[in-house]
């Protein structure tokens, strides 16, 4: 076997890893497109809320 034939036998393409590559690809662009839709991200929750103001010279608490 000449050395060209040896180089190309070692540099050769492995399907197998170009596989695994290319379907690691697919899942991760296909995670990242599903959590970035509306569905995907769901929905926020909703909080009530309230703010109390104390007046500082009557301490009367006015709440809202």
């Amino acid at each position: 076997m000449s050395n060209l034939k040896q180089i190309e036998h070692r540099h050769g393409r492995d399907r197998w890893k170009d596989l695994v590559f290319i379907a690691a690809a697919v899942l991760l662009t296909g995670l990242s497109i599903g959590a970035t839709t509306s569905q995907g991200v769901g929905k926020p929750v909703e909080h009530q809320w309230s703010v109390q103001v104390v007046d500082f010279n009557t301490h009367v608490a006015i709440a809202r």
